[in-house]
């Protein structure tokens, strides 16, 4: 069997596109797959998931001393074929095709542009530091054998700088998110989010939405503050990181789904899990009027497009989907739908899997 090792310094151990996606496809497929990630050592789903604990110390420590250690654990595997999910894993990227290793990097972002909004960075430096991000990812992924990108937008951006680029988008699986076929006039007036909690992610838009609903906003995921902004109250709730169980019962006592990521060079070209879940749960949903979402939303029926900063609009959008619950249902299936058809994992398993034929 061909040893397969996925690593992150990153991102959660059961993350959904590295673990719940990736890994469990190549096991399903008949790799024998590692994860070498933050936390505990365990199998799962035909997955090896190698833990290396906890980091502490602050932002820096914990990114470079959870890069290394995730090097020397996966190194130690001695894997045939390397996937590495973290730009701060790059050198080691390089590190690993010195030893004759196959290497891919997964780019889940554009990083150039996500750096530019990044608050821990002064903003006097962003630009250079951008920059520099750029001229070493192009010097690094040049001798990679593939990089694989999350959207087209950023398979773009690679074009011309790597020997191979697959895109394979963070469709969600059909198994993974369930459809509900709770009648609508029998759910309560909830409105969901699920995913990282945090002002450019809309927490303070969505809130401000609410002031005109009747109904209760519920935000599932982390949040970067332990004392929450916004509080819970009889409107608002916050009920922290969630898992698939969790998150499939709340897509199924929901009403309607917001995605108002703000305007940042990342996300506006960037195509959001959250919008496709809602989709494959059969909720309709209200986003921000970029103009990939835009074209998603117009092509499906199944979405609704507002300008994020436009909070009585969203206020507005919101109650007309609570008091025209024929209408949100119909807006659900035909999300659902689009999932079957279109936007589902399975086309993406296949370009996965057959990256990994090539190599």
């Amino acid at each position: 069997m061909t040893k397969v090792c996925h690593m992150t310094d990153t991102h959660q151990q059961e993350d959904i596109r590295i673990f719940h996606k990736e890994s469990t496809s190549l096991a399903e497929n008949g790799y024998d797959v590692y994860q070498v990630s933050r936390g505990r050592v365990y199998e799962s789903k035909g997955v090896h998931m190698v833990g290396i604990g906890e980091i502490s110390g602050n932002r820096f420590l914990r990114m470079t001393r959870a890069a290394r250690k995730v090097y020397e654990t996966a190194k130690k595997l001695d894997a045939d074929i390397y996937h590495f999910h973290d730009p701060e894993l790059l050198p080691y990227g390089m590190k690993l095709k010195k030893q004759g290793k196959k290497v891919i990097f997964d780019s889940h972002e554009d990083v150039p542009a996500q750096i530019m909004d990044k608050d821990w960075i002064p903003k006097l430096l962003r630009k250079i530091v951008s920059a520099l991000y750029r001229l070493y990812e192009t010097y690094a992924v040049r001798h990679f054998d593939a990089v694989v990108a999350a959207t087209p937008y950023i398979g773009k951006q690679f074009k011309k700088r790597v020997k191979k680029i697959v895109v394979i988008n963070n469709y969600p699986k059909l198994n993974d998110i369930r459809f509900h076929d709770t009648p609508f006039q029998e759910r309560e007036a909830v409105i969901c989010y699920a995913g990282s909690i945090s002002d450019i992610r809309g927490e303070k838009i969505m809130a401000e939405a609410m002031k005109s609903v009747d109904g209760t906003l519920i935000l599932a995921g982390e949040h970067p503050i332990q004392e929450l902004k916004a509080g819970n109250s009889s409107v608002i709730k916050y009920i922290g990181r969630q898992n698939r169980r969790e998150v499939n019962e709340l897509y199924g006592r929901s009403v309607v789904g917001l995605c108002m990521l703000m305007p940042t060079g990342n996300y506006v070209n960037s195509q959001p899990i959250k919008m496709y879940e809602y989709m494959a749960a059969g909720l309709p949903f209200i986003c921000s009027d970029y103009p990939l979402w835009k074209k998603v939303a117009e092509n499906t029926k199944a979405g609704i497009c507002i300008d994020p900063y436009d909070t009585k609009s969203l206020g507005k959008m919101i109650n007309e989907l609570l008091e025209h619950r024929e209408k949100a249902e119909e807006m659900g299936k035909c999300g659902r739908r689009a999932v079957e058809k279109y936007y589902n994992w399975d086309r993406e398993e296949e370009k996965l899997i057959s990256l990994y034929g090539a190599l």
